[in-house]
């Protein structure tokens, strides 16, 4: 009942309006207007001040909202710690991440655990990084995958894998056989075998420059791939000519297959994205394009025995990147 209370009260807050957050909530106006006040005299204040439009918190409102969810994290740390006491045989565990990182990093992890400890109820949760960072700093996330890039002071983190980056080039571009002393095969990078690749070669990174003239798919700078091609543009002192701008690493592979131009791919995504089909790779500014990838969670908080077990396994499941 607490959390109901608080979930109500939170729509209403974010509504700023009693009738849109009935709305929001599927139950009618009425209903949560009844639901509130009650609330409000068992609390003896006013959480709400109906005087003014938008609907604003009183004062009591906001040390009600903040009393709340301290008690919510306490609620859940007892939770989780009796869970521990059960052996792992019941509990839940929720994973955030961006689309793109859950894709590439979480499946084998979670299939693993999954067999492991079948009485854990797992959660994913897509989001954009601030977005997941601020569910975890709320309790809402156990855990979150990020990139090595903007990290969080009130989170800690631990790395899970190193990987590369790579160019891709649309597979018939005539740019292929003017670089093919550069081109890296599909197969050595799926078979682990990049290392021993590069080492066989007296200069194995292509540069940057030779794709001035060619058009590029584009991801937005505040994504950790978009922000790498904008700094290996500046690097080499040229901006893309004509381009298009994708919303998704993966939408971009696509268009990059596709014809339409040049874009970024991970290591990661390549070895976990059950992909059918190869662009041309190339590797080039090795320190721009290397990532750490971390799992993550709030400093302050519990710890469960289920999150340091799903951090083990991740860590193994990813261990040929590391």
């Amino acid at each position: 009942m607490q959390n109901q209370n608080l979930n109500y009260i939170l729509e209403i807050h974010k509504a700023s309006s009693i009738s849109k957050a009935a709305e929001r909530l599927s139950i009618s106006q009425p209903a949560l207007s009844a639901h509130i006040k009650k609330v409000e005299e068992q609390l003896g204040s006013q959480i709400f001040d109906r005087s003014v439009k938008p609907l604003q918190l009183t004062e009591a409102g906001e040390i009600y909202i903040t009393h709340m969810k301290k008690q919510m994290e306490l609620d859940k740390e007892l939770e989780e710690q009796l869970s521990d006491l059960a052996c792992l045989k019941r509990g839940a565990l929720s994973i955030g991440g961006a689309t793109f990182f859950n894709v590439s990093y979480l499946p084998n992890a979670i299939g693993r655990f999954v067999k492991k400890y079948p009485g854990i109820d797992i959660s994913i949760i897509d989001g954009s990084m601030p977005e997941i960072v601020g569910k975890a700093l709320d309790n809402e996330v156990d855990l979150f995958i990020a990139p090595s890039w903007n990290l969080d002071r009130r989170c800690s983190y631990e790395k899970i894998l190193r990987e590369r980056i790579f160019v891709c080039v649309p597979p018939k571009w005539e740019i292929n056989h003017r670089l093919e002393e550069w081109r890296i095969p599909p197969e050595v990078i799926l078979s682990g075998g990049l290392d021993t690749w590069l080492s066989q070669r007296k200069q194995p990174y292509v540069d940057f420059s030779n794709f001035q003239k060619d058009p590029f798919i584009l991801l937005r700078e505040d994504q950790h791939i978009g922000n790498i091609m904008s700094m290996l543009f500046e690097r080499h002192g040229f901006e893309p000519g004509y381009h298009i701008t994708a919303e998704q690493t993966l939408t971009s592979y696509a268009l990059t297959l596709a014809g339409a131009g040049i874009s970024l791919v991970t290591e990661g995504t390549l070895a976990n994205g059950n992909l059918g089909e190869f662009p041309a790779f190339y590797l080039t500014d090795l320190d721009i394009c290397t990532r750490d990838i971390f799992v993550a969670y709030p400093k302050q908080k519990y710890l469960s025995r289920a999150s340091r077990e799903f951090i083990s396994i991740l860590k193994d499941s990813l261990g040929a990147f590391s």
